[in-house]
Formats: C-alpha cells, sequence, structure tokens
C-alpha cells in the first residue's frame, strides 16, 4: 500500500482534531446508560460495580464537622476511607486443545487476542489480576495484569495484560498493554471489524479516550460521543525479523524488512438518539490506525535506514494530510474504516444494522482518484462513496429479550473485492504507462510494513488470513480480495448451560498483484457450550471446530478444546 493518506489541505485536519479535544470538555456530560463495560474477561463472567459513592466534597465534610481537633481530623480521615470503593479480583483460565490437520482449526485461532493456538494441539495457562478504585469527586483508578504460560503456541510464555488507568469525570488516561476489541461489534458473536478486531495481542500503548458513549446535555441531551487517541510501540522486532529474514534468505538477497515499528490510532463517534424517549439511534464514526517510524534493514549486509520517528513523524501520523506530491515517509501506514449504525428498541427486542467502509487511503476514504494524464500532470477526481461503496462490512444484530432459548443473534456479509478497482499507476510505472489512476489499495500491505500485522497475527479482520497461516513464513497476505457470510448465535439453555455458535463461509481472490489460479474456499464453524457450577463458580467449556474445504490458505482443520476457569473476589 501507498505511504499515506492524501488530501488538499492541513486546514480541515487541524479542525477536526480541535473539535475532537476540546468539544467533550466544554458540555455538562453523562455516562450513557448503554455504555459497553471496560474490562471484558475471556471467561465472560460478569463482575458487579461499585456502588456509586457519595459525592460531597472535602470542603464540605470539613465546614460540618471539622473543628481542628485530633478527633475531627481522624474523623474525616476515616470518612474519605469509607469513600474509596476498591474491586480486585483474580482469575484463571486453562485450555487443552487437540485435532488434526495442519492448524488449529480457524475458529479457535481467530478473534482471541493473539493468544491463541496456530497448531493442532496446544496447552495453555493464563493467571490474570484485574482491580481498581473509585475515589471521591469522580476519579476513577484501574489496573490490571494477565501472564500465560503455553505448550506448542507461538511463544511459550505471553506477558499478555499490564496497565494502569486513571479517569477523571468522562474521560480516562490508559498506559500499557490491554485488550481492546473492534468499535460497534459484538466481539463474542462478530467476525471482526477491519481496522480493529481484537484478533492480536493488546499493543502497550499511551491512550486518552472517552472509552463509553457519554450523553452530552446540550441540543437537548439527544447525541453521545466516544472518542479516543493513542501512541503505542510494537514488539514483535525480533519474531518480525527472524520471520522476514528465514523466508528471504535463498529468494532474494536485495530484501528489506522493518522493525521496532511505531503505532498510533484514534477514532471519534457520535451517537444520535434517547431509547428512553425515541427507540431509534443512529451512530457515525471515524477509526484511523497506523504503522510508522522503525528501522528499515536492506539484505544479508544488514545496512539499516532509520524511517522519520521524531517529533515531526508524531503530527505527520496525527494529520496523514499532504498535498498532492509532497507524500512523506513520516506518514507511515495509515489505515482506517467510517461506520454506520442503526439502533431500534421494540418491547425488549433490539435490532441493529451496521455498514464499516474500510479505507488504504483517499481514494476509498474519500472516493478521491488522482488521474495522470499523458504528459505526466495530475489532477483529482471526486467519484464519492460509490467509486468503493461495496467494499465494507455489512451486519445485522439482533438482541432478545431474556426467556428465550438464544441471546443474540449478528450476521455479517464482509465485501473487500474493490479495492478502488484494478488499475493504479505506481512510480516504478512512471515511463511504461503514462496514464493511469489510483486503485488496487491492496488492503493489510504496505511497501514498507509488509502487513498490517502483530506477531503475525491481522490487526484486522481475521478472514483476510493472517500471515501466521502463511506456511513459507511470508508477511505479506496471501489473499486480500474475499466475499464472506457469517453467522453467530449465542444464548442460554438454562441459568448454568451457555452455549455459542459461530458459521463462516469465505470465498479468496488472492490478490490483484498476485491473483489465484482458481478461487479458494474457507468454510469455518465452531460450537462451544459452558456450564457453569454455582456454588463453587467454576466453569468447564468445551468446543468442536472445523474448517472444510479450506484449501491451501488454512487447511482442513478439525479439533476439540476443553477450558476450565474461575474467578475469585478478592476485595
Amino acid at each position: 500500500m501507498r505511504t499515506g493518506i492524501c488530501l488538499l489541505t492541513r486546514k480541515w485536519s487541524v479542525a477536526v482534531f480541535l473539535l475532537f479535544i476540546l468539544f467533550p470538555a466544554i458540555s455538562d456530560a453523562q455516562i450513557s446508560d448503554d455504555g459497553v463495560s471496560s474490562v471484558i474477561l475471556e471467561n465472560e463472567q460478569q463482575i458487579e460495580d461499585v456502588s456509586a459513592p457519595d459525592h460531597r466534597s472535602d470542603d464540605d465534610f470539613l465546614r460540618r464537622y471539622g473543628s481542628g481537633k485530633v478527633d475531627d481530623v481522624e474523623l474525616l480521615k476515616r470518612s474519605l476511607q469509607s469513600r474509596i470503593q476498591r474491586r480486585l479480583v483474580l482469575y484463571a483460565n486453562a485450555s487443552a486443545s487437540a485435532g488434526g490437520g495442519p492448524h488449529a482449526p480457524f475458529w479457535f485461532t481467530s478473534n482471541r487476542q493473539g493468544m491463541s493456538p496456530t497448531k493442532n494441539w496446544g496447552v495453555l495457562l493464563d493467571i490474570g489480576l484485574d482491580g481498581g478504585m473509585r475515589l471521591p469527586d469522580n476519579f476513577v483508578f484501574n489496573y490490571g495484569m494477565e501472564v500465560a504460560v503455553a505448550a506448542n503456541y507461538q511463544s511459550d510464555f505471553y506477558f499478555h495484560q499490564m496497565y494502569i488507568e486513571a479517569g477523571y469525570k468522562w474521560f480516562d488516561l490508559s498506559l500499557g498493554m490491554k485488550e481492546r476489541w473492534g468499535e460497534l461489534k459484538n466481539p463474542r458473536l462478530s467476525s471482526g471489524s477491519l481496522t480493529w478486531s481484537g484478533n492480536s495481542r493488546p499493543i502497550p500503548q499511551i491512550r486518552l479516550e472517552i472509552p463509553e458513549f457519554t450523553r452530552m446535555r446540550i441540543l437537548g441531551g439527544w447525541f453521545s460521543v466516544k472518542a479516543h487517541i493513542a501512541y503505542g510501540w510494537y514488539l514483535d522486532s525480533r519474531w518480525r525479523a527472524d520471520t522476514e529474514m528465514s523466508y528471504y534468505s535463498g529468494i532474494n538477497e536485495d530484501y528489506f524488512y522493518v522493525d521496532k515499528l511505531l503505532y498510533h490510532s484514534k477514532d471519534f463517534f457520535l451517537k444520535f438518539g434517547d431509547t428512553e424517549r425515541f427507540p431509534l439511534e443512529v451512530t457515525i464514526g471515524l477509526e484511523m490506525h497506523a504503522q510508522f517510524g522503525g528501522t528499515k534493514h536492506f539484505g544479508p549486509n544488514d545496512r539499516i535506514e532509520e524511517l522519520p520517528h521524531g517529533l515531526k513523524a508524531y503530527a505527520g501520523i496525527l494529520f496523514p494530510f499532504n498535498v498532492v506530491g509532497e507524500q512523506g515517509k513520516e506518514n507511515g501506514n495509515t489505515l482506517g474504516s467510517w461506520h454506520l449504525a442503526f439502533g431500534l428498541s421494540l418491547n425488549g427486542w433490539k435490532y441493529r444494522a451496521y455498514y464499516e467502509h474500510f479505507f488504504e487511503d483517499h481514494s476509498s476514504m474519500l472516493g478521491i482518484e488522482y488521474k495522470a494524464d499523458l504528459n505526466g500532470q495530475k489532477s483529482f477526481i471526486c467519484y464519492g462513496i460509490r467509486r468503493n461503496m461495496l467494499d465494507g462490512l455489512f451486519g445485522l444484530e439482533v438482541n432478545a429479550p431474556e426467556g428465550l432459548p438464544f441471546s443474540n443473534i449478528v450476521f455479517e456479509v464482509l465485501n473487500t473485492r474493490g479495492q478502488s478497482g484494478p488499475v493504479c499507476r505506481t512510480p516504478w510505472w512512471q515511463g511504461i504507462i503514462p496514464e493511469g489512476v489510483d486503485g488496487i489499495d491492496d488492503y493489510y500491505h504496505h511497501e514498507f510494513y509488509h502487513s498490517y500485522s502483530y506477531y503475525g497475527y491481522s490487526n484486522g479482520s481475521p478472514l483476510l488470513v493472517s500471515p501466521i497461516y502463511n506456511e513459507d513464513g511470508d508477511l505479506k497476505p496471501k489473499s486480500n480480495r474475499v466475499l464472506s457470510f457469517h453467522l453467530g448465535v449465542d444464548g442460554s439453555i438454562s441459568p448454568s448451560f451457555e452455549y455459542r455458535v459461530l458459521a463462516t463461509h469465505t470465498t479468496h481472490w488472492g490478490r490483484y498483484y498476485i491473483p489465484f489460479r482458481e478461487k479458494e474456499y474457507v468454510t469455518s464453524a465452531l460450537i462451544e457450550c459452558n456450564y457453569r457450577f454455582k456454588r463453587s463458580g467454576w466453569k468447564l467449556g468445551f468446543s468442536l471446530a472445523a474448517d472444510f474445504d479450506s484449501g491451501s490458505l488454512v487447511g482442513n482443520n478439525k479439533g476439540a478444546m476443553l477450558t476450565v476457569s474461575k474467578i475469585w473476589k478478592m476485595l
């Protein structure tokens, strides 16, 4: 993919950024009632939130009770202590999987935060802590850590999560590695968001965010906002270097690879509506993620080139918009998604239709194409969203009221075949083809970084098969032109017995640059059952999964997985 996203001016980007940062701060806001939980544990057991504290200020307490005596000071300390709500849980999960085929089944590997089996058998034990404090006057402090040991996994040891968070009212500041899922999707049933899905490991980052939809009281309180901005670091440099050198040795002595990558992401969402007053809600949003910086290594002599990683690079990736012809390396690999969702609540049922439009550059982000004439002069043509509107994830989610044998149903269609067309004039075509337009967006591939992945797991949708499946070790995606149909259902037959079913059929055409001679197919299914022992709190799970008619991309795999998990409430 080309280096970044080109637009005509920076002025609009600066205005959007100021709106992004400042607008929520000037509003009197409250957290929406339908905000999602900030912690999603693998064993899916809900942890009760602490009750809201008394928000009287310390000054009020002193005026009412304080007289300067030692006893009054002690009374004040005890009162403040009683207003601090604490939470600490310890959780553990053990799993073992076995089966036949070259890999573990697709749904044993995908959308599990990168800590999942890739081979046909494996054992994992992970232990974690999740805690926090709610302080007076709307201050919140959270922390967590999770480690794991494994056999026959990608790694023998995982330092999976370690983070601290400090929050005030609706803002949070987070530092470290924390599991995060795709925006506006059901993490248990969706095939995965296109820009960030929860398919790969958590990336360490510094993140400022409004983590949940927060209702603004202005304009009648009819809309809510959700947003974040983050910078981080890829930690897979050694793995990336070993994999790339192993693949290219004996193939091409002029190869290169990039390690020590930097990470950036941002998003902004608006939700219009209030289900307490009207049953329809509309959500629109934009999210963007990027790889940038790093060290570029050339060939066996290891000649290196430092890619931009200073303040200019950080600013360049925040606003990756340049005048045509002035695109620089500081813009890295920027990609993202437009989101549109409609939610309807009727008689205890909730329905949500959503569309996520993925883009790699200006051509699919705004429908702007830069066309060169026979003299090599560039001009832009705005085709609009119609140029690439059918590329994206189309979904429908139904949430049922209690008392039915199913709780949620998700149906999705993913199409990535367009990619702004099969023609692209790139620099190495100069002088050969004098006329061309900007197409072949080549999803999840980049000319410097080779793939939009982390430890070989795609950061976006796993349906564009992750490089971890490439038997030859190539980090480039083998196929990014797909048409997929996906169904997910979950529910409970009794208060103790839960189930989940996933079924996916995907047709692959390869890449525009390297198309398949014949179409390939991947058909994958998962059946998962969990039984919760109420008295002891233990949960026992059993899963069956298989890949059918899956050719060389994934292979024909089948397997079973047994899981045991438990949460201990410490505070």
